[in-house]
């Protein structure tokens, strides 16, 4: 569709027209996946041949701790699955879901190199919340779609535990944004936390380095915390 018109039609509503008719996006928001326009698969449910299990420090983990289960990676236990690639600008859109009472997340930008004895986070990486936080009616800075203890996702997006949901994370040097299940729960600036240990509203963070400075390249994760969860559907589009 070619969005120009000879009528006298109002500049806004020319943009929604153009808008809805992008090849792009969705009208719910998330990207249609088109490999043709620079997307990957990370996981097609065939096999992890874009992944690695491994400690938190970057030594190999423990075999078996992320499984393929029908068409999904599903966490067994043990360590954390990592990319192979390091990305720095991307989108990333994938499938999730969680057993009742499952904490996780997907971590990016995540360099494994810290002093000796230090949290694989002390030096900083981005967390996105994986969390069952259904019926929260405000999420906080550990819920589901938070940036991890640095900003409460805007709305609680999550379905039921067992349901399958959708998010798209993108990543552009300081900007973070993430739309689950067809709404917007982050749009946050890096540069607006210039101090390590310390967010924009004055409360603290676990994290040793200022978090304006997460903006090169890493790997994604998915993190091992205890619970059952769920992904699939994994594809990303670099954007250096």
């Amino acid at each position: 569709m070619r969005c120009t018109s000879r009528f006298s039609i109002r500049p806004t509503l020319v943009l929604l027209v153009c808008a809805l008719a992008s090849p792009a996006m969705a009208a719910d928001g998330h990207p249609q996946i088109d490999q043709n326009k620079g997307w990957r698969t990370l996981f097609d449910g065939t096999n992890l041949d874009a992944w690695e299990i491994r400690k938190t420090d970057g030594r190999p983990g423990r075999a078996g701790s992320w499984v393929i289960e029908g068409d999904a990676i599903a966490r067994k236990g043990g360590d954390y699955l990592w990319s192979k690639e390091k990305f720095g600008d991307f989108i990333l859109d994938l499938e999730f879901k969680v057993a009742p009472g499952t904490n996780s997340g997907i971590l990016l930008r995540h360099l494994p190199e810290r002093p000796e004895g230090k949290s694989y986070w002390y030096n900083g990486l981005l967390e996105i919340q994986v969390l069952d936080s259904t019926g929260t009616e405000k999420p906080g800075k550990h819920d589901c779609g938070a940036l991890y203890d640095m900003v409460a996702p805007k709305a609680n997006a999550m379905k039921p535990a067992g349901e399958w949901n959708r998010m798209t994370i993108t990543a552009k040097g300081s900007k973070i944004q993430a739309v689950m299940n067809g709404q917007q729960v982050l749009d946050v600036d890096l540069n607006d936390w210039p101090e390590a240990n310390k967010n924009p509203d004055g409360t603290p963070n676990k994290y040793n380095k200022p978090m304006k400075d997460i903006v090169g390249p890493g790997y994604i994760m998915f993190q091992e915390h205890g619970g059952p969860v769920w992904y699939r559907n994994v594809f990303i589009k670099p954007l250096d």
